[in-house]
């Protein structure tokens, strides 16, 4: 199997929700449980949190995470866990968003058995079918990212708008007539895909949506797109607190 190291960059300037990755809950911060999650998985070799912040260094080596601290140039999570890597001889990185609950390792090892096996998936997500009787509200969110998949089992592109749109729908529901991907914020990266992304200027698209995944698509590479059922929270904001199930 590929040597694999994961990676939860985290910042304290989120702008929806600032020290959002450090909010108490139980006892112990936010990100605690992301970390606690990816431990799970059998296939990750290493993990470290990647962060500027030394407040957040702390209270992750306080629950005894391991820290790389880096410098405050990179624009987003990708770039952050590329500066991390950097040096380090590894596969796969996973960059996995500090605010992701409800992830778990089994998820995190069936990707990478997959990349194992198949040499030619550089780049690979998760994704999950909107449904359920809060699909309008999570479908219409602009803090949720939509994703459509491609006949190759690829994503063909991320929005933070519903796509695609549907004409003449009538009085049915849009997800009976189509179905709408939600984008789980976790990113398997082959070392040389990685350093790619790190060395490309930001795109136009990514930009206007302010969504970095869209640099690769923009670059004229592939995100294979892996499903899954398990209910898995990005927390924007201190509503998102409320639909948590933390054990």
């Amino acid at each position: 199997m590929p040597h694999v190291t994961a990676i939860i960059p985290a910042r304290l300037a989120s702008k929806r929700f600032s020290h959002k990755v450090l909010y108490p809950l139980k006892g112990r911060p936010l990100i605690f449980y992301v970390w606690r999650a990816v431990q799970q998985a059998k296939l990750v070799n290493r993990l470290f949190v990647a962060t500027d912040s030394p407040e957040i260094g702390r209270a992750v080596n306080a629950f005894g995470g391991a820290v790389i601290m880096t410098s405050k140039r990179p624009r987003n999570g990708t770039e952050r866990a590329a500066e991390a890597v950097a040096g380090m001889k590894t596969d796969i990185v996973i960059n996995i968003q500090a605010d992701n609950i409800g992830l778990s390792g089994p998820i995190l090892d069936r990707i990478i058995k997959a990349m194992g096996a198949d040499r030619k998936i550089e780049v690979a997500t998760l994704a999950r079918k909107i449904s359920g009787r809060n699909w309008r509200r999570i479908l219409e969110n602009p803090n949720v990212v939509k994703v459509i998949e491609n006949a190759c089992g690829e994503a063909g592109w991320f929005s933070r708008h519903p796509i695609p749109y549907i004409r003449g729908i009538g009085r049915k529901r849009a997800v009976d007539l189509f179905p709408f991907l939600e984008h789980i914020g976790v990113y398997f990266f082959r070392r040389k895909a990685l350093d790619l992304y790190a060395g490309w200027p930001q795109g136009r698209a990514e930009k206007a949506e302010s969504l970095e995944q869209l640099r690769i698509l923009e670059n004229g590479k592939n995100i294979r797109l892996f499903k899954t059922t398990a209910e898995i929270i990005s927390v924007d904001s201190k509503e998102a607190l409320s639909l948590l199930n933390i054990n």
